[in-house]
This record gives C-alpha cells, sequence and structure tokens, in this order.
C-alpha cells in the first residue's frame, strides 16, 4: 500500500484499457474509485489511505452491475465491427473506441460520411447477429499462430504486445486481438441501438452506441 493505492498478487479489479473503463467496487471496507495499469502492476485507487499491511490477505467485492453493463458494450463494439464490415465493405477496419456505462462509440475506417440509411442497416445487422445468439470465445494463442490463422485484421484499434494473444472470436464473424471483458454469447448483448455518426476526420467515422440496459433507457426516453 502506497498512500491510497493498492496493489495485490492477484486480481478481479479490470483496469482502464482498451477503450474499456475500470472497474469499481471494495477492498475490504474501502471504495475503489480507480484502476489502472503501471507496466505489468495493477493499481487500485481506493478513496482514502487504508490500514493494510503487506502479505494481508483481502476481500475484494467489484460492482457486477457496472461490469455487465461495459462488458455488453465491449462485446458490442466488436458484433457493430462486424456489422458495419458487412454493410460498408471489407475496407472497414476500428481504429479506436470508449466503453462507458451510458454509451459507447467506436471508430472505423472509412472513407466517407456514414449515412441514416447505413446506420440503419448496420444496426439491423448487428441485432440480427444479437438475436442468432452466437457464441464469444476467449482464448490465448502464441502470436504467429493467430496472424497464420486469422490474419492481420486481429489487430483491431491498433497493435497488442505480448507473445500470447487473447483471441476473442464471435461466431467467425469476428476475430480480434482483444483483452477486454466480454460475453459468452451475443444474445446477453439484449439489443444494440445506434445513436449516430459523425466524421471525426480523414478517413475516420465515429459510431455513437448503445447495448443493454443502456439501449432500453434510451428508447424509453425516445418514446
Amino acid at each position: 500500500v502506497i498512500y491510497n493505492k493498492a496493489i495485490l498478487d492477484q486480481t478481479y479489479f479490470y483496469p482502464t484499457s482498451g477503450g474499456q473503463l475500470h472497474d469499481l467496487g471494495k477492498i475490504e471496507e474501502y471504495n475503489v474509485v480507480d484502476v489502472f495499469k503501471q507496466g505489468n502492476v495493477i493499481v487500485h485507487v481506493l478513496d482514502k489511505n487504508p490500514i493494510l499491511k503487506e502479505n494481508q490477505e483481502v476481500c475484494c467485492e467489484i460492482d457486477l452491475e457496472r461490469r455487465l453493463q461495459l462488458t455488453k458494450h465491449h462485446t458490442a463494439t466488436h458484433i457493430i465491427n462486424a456489422a458495419a464490415r458487412k454493410v460498408l465493405g471489407s475496407h472497414i477496419n476500428q481504429a479506436g473506441a470508449k466503453k462507458d456505462i451510458d454509451k459507447a462509440t467506436i471508430d472505423l475506417t472509412h472513407y466517407q460520411n456514414i449515412t441514416d440509411e447505413e446506420l440503419h442497416q448496420i444496426e439491423g445487422e448487428a441485432n440480427r447477429l444479437v438475436k442468432e445468439a452466437m457464441p464469444v470465445k476467449s482464448n490465448f494463442v502464441p502470436r504467429t499462430e493467430a496472424e497464420q490463422t486469422y490474419g492481420m485484421g486481429i489487430y483491431q484499434g491498433g497493435a497488442v504486445p505480448g507473445k500470447m494473444l487473447r483471441i476473442v472470436n464471435i461466431g467467425g464473424v469476428d476475430v480480434e486481438a482483444c483483452g477486454g471483458t466480454h460475453l459468452k454469447n451475443t444474445s446477453e448483448a439484449e439489443e444494440i441501438k445506434i445513436l449516430k455518426a459523425t466524421k471525426i476526420s480523414d478517413g475516420i467515422a465515429r459510431i455513437y452506441f448503445t447495448a443493454g440496459e443502456a439501449a432500453h433507457r434510451e428508447k424509453k426516453e425516445e418514446n
């Protein structure tokens, strides 16, 4: 423990990474307000200086509802990537993403603005993949084997370090190297609702969307 920061030998807490926000929760009676990675070390930021000793066993509890909503947005990001590739063409790649509780964004390589009609088609295709209840499988694969099996398209949103890659495979329609939290099945995303799209730079379009409970809330507000 250093001031209000705690380091554990192993942890359930997900640090802010890959565009996904960190977990919240508790370590003993202390609230965890931030989690980040410093090199290979995961640092838990607490709401006050804790009375904890080195080698002490501690009880950890994450906010599961928050984690699940972030997880739905992360898997939905991969689903939208696959849907956009089908609707707009094979040139589509992810150039970045952010997953928050209320909404998420995905940045796509695209040479022009995405029209409302195209957004409608992408949303329809994304929800078709949700309803198909496709398995979301993840396993660690040596980098060379992963590249030879799936091609360089696994690097969506940038290169991934390490000799072993965690490959997330959604029913064969989207395969990416990704360290984020994911659902076990596309049906668990419940529903995906696309809010809008904007062009953020030459060749990059950003789609704003929601999934799960956040999508249900969005629909209620519209009605």
